[in-house]
Order: C-alpha cells, then structure tokens, then sequence
C-alpha cells in the first residue's frame, strides 16, 4: 500500500495479517509487530517507528489500525520513503508482510500556526 498526505497531518489505515493463501494470521503470545518507516531502505536512521498497542490496534476482530500522529511527521521533509511491517514471532521468525510508501506532501499550517 502506497499513501500520501500533507506532513503533519493524522493518518489512520488498516490492514490484516494474511498469510500467502490468504488465511487469517493470528498473533500468538510473545510475538511483535513492526511498522517502520524510513528514508530509503539503505538508510540505518528510522524516520519512526509504530509498534503493536503503540500505534498499531487490533480492532473490528481481525484487522490492525496504524495510527500515523501528527507529530511523527511534522520534523520530516517532504518526499517519499519507504515502510515495512514485520511480524516477529516469539521464536525467533521474521517475516516481512508488506512493504510501501508514504508520500509527504506540503503543509501550509504548521504545527506553530496552530493557536
């Protein structure tokens, strides 16, 4: 999924863990969900990161909400960069599920602006 809105601004959408038959994938005990974003894949910096029950929600039964706040992209430049999000298992698996991009595009009313 490739996305694009205005820095600074909240950005929520969902996705559901699949597997590749598109069976649901649930999350055992112990196991974590990444969303990482970052300038490019070669980049070490992480631009932010989102985490289960730190931005990412299991709600409506089986579907994940990630929660892009403000002020994780207020400080960015515009551009492009690049995301994953990963499932690492209790032990020791990593799988990445899905890869994209976020599109920051430019804001008008910045943060200071807002009185």
């Amino acid at each position: 999924m490739d996305f694009e809105f205005t820095r600074g601004d909240t950005k929520v959408f969902k996705f559901r863990l699949l597997d590749k038959s598109g069976e649901i994938l649930e999350l055992g005990n112990g196991d974590k969900l990444f969303l990482t974003v970052k300038k490019s894949s070669k980049s070490t910096t992480v631009a932010f990161q989102k985490t289960l029950n730190n931005g990412i929600e299991l709600k409506d039964g089986d579907y994940y909400y990630v929660t892009i706040n403000s002020d994780d992209t207020a400080k960015l430049n515009y551009g492009t960069y690049g995301y994953d999000i990963e499932i690492k298992t209790a032990t020791g698996i990593v799988k990445t599920l899905l890869i994209g991009s976020i599109t920051l595009t430019e804001e008008y009313t910045f943060k200071e602006d807002e009185n």
